[in-house]
């Protein structure tokens, strides 16, 4: 899934702590990894601004940013945490077979090489051979029925080579592929053209006209035809192969029990460029499943083995947390970028998927930055009326801020107290911001467990010693 980060690093240059993409990029950016990208496909900067400007209508990450800081601020057990992280993801569809059947009835048999599991594939492709094959009609008149369309099972007797179902791009390839093979046929249907009262009406004459007797004459024209994407587009001086890259970027919220460990993730924002979507449904859908798929990667799903033996310890749900209900995000919003077209895509669109499963990586740098907070707070609680042992042992506990740093230390701030930045790993996912007044490094996934370490060694005793002490001094 990793297969490129960002080029733009992020940089905290204002001081209400909103994180600012760099914007010099007219002439093309290129990445850590020599890729490079022209600036008509270079969208990033805009998803980024839209994003933390309060896209599609949610929050704005400094209204956000406010309301975290007043909570860390009112809440010594319960910290919150905000991040922002961007997204790049490298696309290019497999080189894919179709072919395309119309009958003397109207109807038409699509075959192509893809896979459908449950990423939207049939759909699309029925919409792109309906697309191609309308263009036999008037344009007031377009476009068909999509119910016209069937599909047949996909099968290497019809299409050999169908190629791999990957990489989110396999329904792009099969459009191109599909829409080639229809564009033969309209070609052959156009010289019988017929106008009728609608398209159907259009459709069916022309027909008509060329399937005079059906199983006596033979047809007027050959109604099917064999079409093949080879990971291009255009023709001529204008062909160009079909690279790009898509961007998003995630802003989430999270809040956690420093007592347990326990975390919720109260709010994420995606702006994703999906260029002009082949069907906003059926992205919008990927998109959320995507990312939260990326939730329990980044959040529960640890895999655990035995050191000796390699056993796999964790080959059941008892152990094995896949994603559930409580790990959805309570306020949940995606946005697709506006009028922006991919000059290097199918129909001009982008794929979805894979890509956002990496924006949940928002949710692990905030749970960071939620840790941090903790961390600080803990440190100076327990400081106050803590034995000398626990303290000399804990010193280091604090980050960004020294030991009794109190509860003023807002968890919410880009870089806190220190101003630095913390870069993401590498090429899952790019540069990462997140607001903490301190910071804890976590793996992933951020189990409880893990968050609990990460705020501190501590126990229930020393909670209470410190709440005595507090009382006392107070």
């Amino acid at each position: 899934l990793c297969l490129g980060s960002v080029a733009a690093l992020s940089q905290h240059v204002q001081q209400q702590q909103q994180p600012q993409l760099q914007l010099q990029h007219q002439g093309g950016v290129r990445t850590v990894l020599g890729r490079y990208i022209s600036p008509e496909t270079y969208t990033l900067p805009r998803v980024w601004g839209e994003l933390l400007q309060g896209g599609g209508g949610t929050a704005s990450y400094a209204e956000m940013l406010a309301g975290v800081q007043a909570h860390n601020a009112q809440h010594a057990w319960s910290k919150r945490g905000i991040a922002v992280t961007p997204v790049r993801f490298d696309c290019s569809p497999a080189a894919v077979p179709a072919a395309v059947s119309v009958y003397a009835d109207g109807s038409v048999l699509v075959t192509h090489g893809g896979i459908e599991m449950g990423q939207g594939l049939s759909t699309k492709v029925k919409q792109a051979a309906v697309a191609a094959l309308s263009q036999l009609l008037p344009e007031e008149q377009r476009p068909l029925p999509l119910s016209l369309v069937r599909l047949a099972a996909s099968s290497s007797e019809v299409v050999p080579g169908g190629g791999p179902s990957w990489s989110s791009t396999a329904s792009e390839g099969n459009c191109q592929a599909v829409m080639n093979a229809a564009a033969k046929v309209v070609a052959r249907m156009a010289p019988h053209a017929q106008v009728g009262k609608d398209g159907l009406a259009t459709w069916q004459a022309t027909l008509a006209a060329i399937c005079t007797d059906v199983g006596f004459a033979p047809n007027a024209a050959m109604l099917s035809a064999y079409g093949w994407f080879d990971g291009s587009t255009g023709s001529g001086s204008a062909k160009q192969s079909v690279r790009y890259s898509t961007f998003g970027a995630a802003l989430s919220e999270v809040e956690l029990d420093v007592l347990t460990g326990e975390r919720r993730v109260l709010r994420s924002s995606i702006m994703y460029d999906c260029g002009y979507s082949l069907n906003p449904g059926i992205d919008l859908g990927q998109v959320e499943g995507a990312f939260v798929m990326g939730l329990g990667v980044m959040l529960s799903e640890d895999v655990q083995v035995q050191p000796a033996t390699g056993k796999l310890l964790s080959g059941t749900t008892w152990r094995y947390k896949i994603p559930h209900y409580d790990l959805i995000p309570h306020n949940f919003n995606v946005s697709f970028l506006r009028d922006a077209p991919n000059p290097r895509g199918i129909l001009s669109s982008k794929a979805s998927g894979e890509p956002a499963l990496l924006a949940s990586t928002s949710a692990l740098m905030a749970l960071q930055a939620a840790a941090g907070a903790a961390a600080s707070e803990v440190a100076g609680l327990l400081g106050v009326g803590a034995s000398g042992a626990w303290l000399q042992q804990h010193q280091g506990t604090s980050t960004g801020g020294s030991v009794g740093g109190g509860r003023g230390m807002a968890g919410a701030g880009v870089g806190g107290s220190s101003g630095g930045w913390v870069m993401g790993s590498g090429d899952c996912g790019g540069s990462v911001t997140a607001a903490s007044s301190g910071w804890r490094v976590l793996s992933a996934p951020a189990t409880p467990q893990k968050l609990k370490g990460a705020v501190g060694s501590f126990s229930v005793a020393d909670v209470l010693e410190a709440a005595l002490a507090a009382c006392s001094v107070g």
